[in-house]
């Protein structure tokens, strides 16, 4: 193999890539990309045996030609090189040489053809929509993924679509849930499935860096995504997701409207105070607004009153403020509605604009 390409498109290509790889890995080669030249095209590839990805960049290909080559090195490799030379790969029988400008490195190699192969499974729901809807949806919901590796039906995304042609986005660890939705411009089928967090965050990096529309196939054990000229497949959670409705309130009686903004300094400022371990937070509303307090083991205690249009009884409901703050997070109007019901009640949360998104956070015991 013998080529020569722009360093900002080998870059590019090879920064989609290398992300993919696990850095710790028990078989070598998937410490490894696999590089494949032909046709004035490098082709790109990475797996873990569960998320995979070809990318591609446009070469002027002397040799055609594949081999395997580490992927760090070569990232790291390739982001130090002078911006505007070209880069030029040739390969020997256990080696790739880099050239560009006055620099030259040699790396070690591995055969292509021991590199695992990306399949695509075939049939399954097809989805056009734009990738930066996409992305807002993953962005308004991904923060709820659990982390905890005994419940994995909860360690990813539910990806949906329902019979009203509605895909739907929604995670919850147990104690929080977040819900976004778009209507298809298209009829599919209806589908569901659960995408692994890995797969979420890559499918969100793929989608922000397209600028026009992606194609997405749902399938029975594996997703698949076509951005541009970049592929990303993965292999689905094999479980059953939670009945999600049945958590989302339906007719919380009350309501209180809020500033974001001013309601995510008060509670950074609170939880400075608030126990370390729980960042439990105390939420009173009532005619004037909302009174948060905090206070930890050590007898400190942080309390703020901020202005507020509630229409309720007065209540007060205990909060992990950190699950309120990465809420807030995801919401970007300037006002934030939150309905709800009753000290032991899920509130329901969401923003002043009708962008699909809501949000349901379970209180704590105070």
């Amino acid at each position: 193999m013998n080529i020569t390409l722009s360093r900002a498109s080998l870059l590019q290509a090879v920064q989609r890539c290398q992300s993919i790889v696990e850095k710790r890995h028990t078989i070598p080669i998937l410490a490894n990309i696999l590089l494949q030249a032909e046709n004035d095209t490098l082709h790109i590839t990475a797996t873990d045996l569960e998320v995979g990805i070809r990318s591609q960049a446009p070469a002027t290909v002397s040799s055609a030609g594949s081999i395997t080559v580490s992927a760090k090195k070569l990232f790291d490799i390739i982001k130090e090189l002078d911006p505007d030379q070209d880069v030029t790969l040739e390969t020997g029988e256990t080696f790739v040489s880099i050239r560009s400008g006055r620099s030259r490195f040699r790396l070690a190699c591995l055969a292509a053809g021991e590199y695992p192969a990306l399949t695509e499974e075939q049939g399954g729901s097809s989805i056009t929509l734009s990738g930066s809807t996409l992305s807002d949806m993953v962005s308004a919901t991904s923060f709820a993924m659990s982390s905890d590796e005994t419940r994995k039906y909860l360690t990813g995304s539910l990806f949906e679509v329902d019979v009203e042609h509605m895909l739907r986005l929604v995670t919850t660890d147990g104690h929080r849930l977040a819900l976004s939705e778009v209507r298809l411009q298209q009829a599919t089928e209806a589908v569901k499935c659960i995408v692994p967090r890995k797969a979420v965050m890559e499918i969100k990096k793929l989608c922000d860096e397209c600028q026009g529309q992606i194609e997405l196939f749902l399938g029975e054990r594996q997703i698949r995504l076509v951005a541009d000229s970049n592929i990303l497949t993965s292999k689905l959670i094999d479980a059953r997701f939670p009945v999600y409705q049945d958590v989302i309130p339906a007719n919380n009686p009350s309501q209180v409207v809020i500033a974001r903004g001013e309601f995510d300094q008060v509670l950074r400022r609170s939880m400075i105070v608030a126990n370390e371990f729980t960042h439990d937070v105390r939420l009173t509303f009532k005619e004037s607004g909302i009174d948060i307090s905090a206070h930890n083991t050590e007898q400190e205690e942080a309390e703020e009153h901020i202005a507020a249009e509630y229409n309720g009884q007065e209540v007060a409901i205990g909060f992990n403020g950190r699950y309120l703050r990465d809420t807030l997070g995801a919401i970007r109007s300037a006002a934030v509605y939150i309905e709800l019901k009753d000290e032991l009640s899920p509130v329901l949360v969401r923003g002043e604009d009708a962008d699909g998104s809501r949000y349901v956070i379970m209180p704590m015991r105070i």
